[in-house]
């Protein structure tokens, strides 16, 4: 039966284009490494090298078997990972729930630098609103999440503050709105309002409806569309509405009303138990610097 390190000399040799140089990779001497794929040919019956020239090349039968001596190869380090993981007492998995209206450009960094420090390690990332990704972390759905600050945390979360979005109040150019130009919120009462709501029905601290008149989306991409259709004003996060406003279709409040601009808190939350190991430790860093 073959072993893990014929398989690994085999491969070497391939990649070294010679046993001499298989063999100072291997920290091993040349005779070694020639000897365990001699062991590893006579084991699967078949010839794996030609011998007559100065290097070794592969024989068809060495070319059919290569990409399954580096599969194997290549599960056993995913193997000695989760070793690593298990024996670390690190979790196999970490997951991040983002609240949309959150830019997360930063974001691709964040986790080539996770999985460059914590091989093996598995990543989820889910998107919900603010009040749904808390109840997610609460119920341990999800380790770590990225909202915008609540009054009120369940007591047992852990959170801290990183940042914080700009947030405009928008309407289309054929809304009313456009034309009234608006001196005080008052007016705004008059006209639908376009807010995020949750799957739990929990309303989110900061969005909160001033209208009697309220139409609701779980997510601000889907209040962008709503409100570039006129169907209301919404208050959107400049990134989002960014290239809407570029293209004409949302347009800022008139200059009286552009003092409703303001700033949103972003918060980084995580479950008690999450927020103790290394991984999640050193993600909570890392998403220090996303805004």
């Amino acid at each position: 039966m073959y072993t893990l390190e014929q398989l690994a000399c085999f491969v070497a040799t391939v990649d070294q284009g010679s046993f001499s140089a298989a063999a100072r990779v291997l920290g091993k001497v040349q005779s070694a490494v020639s000897q365990q794929i001699i062991n590893l040919e006579v084991d699967s019956n078949q010839t794996l090298f030609t011998r007559s020239g100065r290097y070794p090349e592969l024989t068809e039968a060495g070319k059919q078997l290569l990409p399954y001596a580096q599969a194997v190869l290549a599960q056993q380090k995913l193997f000695e990972q989760q070793l690593t993981l298990l024996e670390s007492r690190q979790p196999a998995r970490l997951t991040l729930a983002l609240d949309e209206g959150i830019p997360a450009a930063g974001l691709k960094d964040v986790l080539i630098t996770m999985a460059a420090e914590f091989p093996g390690l598995a990543f989820e990332t889910l998107s919900a609103s603010s009040p749904d990704i808390i109840e997610l972390v609460q119920q341990g759905r999800a380790g770590t999440g990225l909202v915008f600050s609540s009054l009120e945390y369940p007591s047992l979360l852990h959170f801290d503050s990183v940042g914080t979005v700009t947030f405009d109040i928008l309407v289309s150019p054929q809304h009313p709105l456009a034309l009234d130009k608006p001196k005080h919120t008052d007016q705004l009462k008059l006209h639908r309002q376009l807010v995020i709501g949750a799957r739990n029905q929990v309303g989110s601290a900061f969005n909160y409806p001033l209208s009697p008149d309220v139409w609701q989306a779980d997510n601000y991409y889907m209040l962008n569309e709503l409100t570039k259709a006129g169907l209301g004003w919404a208050m959107l996060p400049q990134h989002i509405a960014a290239q809407a406003i570029t293209e004409g279709s949302l347009i800022k409040l008139p200059v009286d009303a552009e003092n409703l601009s303001w700033q949103a808190n972003v918060d980084l939350i995580q479950h008690p138990a999450d927020a103790a190991n290394q991984a999640s430790k050193r993600l909570r860093q890392l998403m220090q610097g996303l805004l």
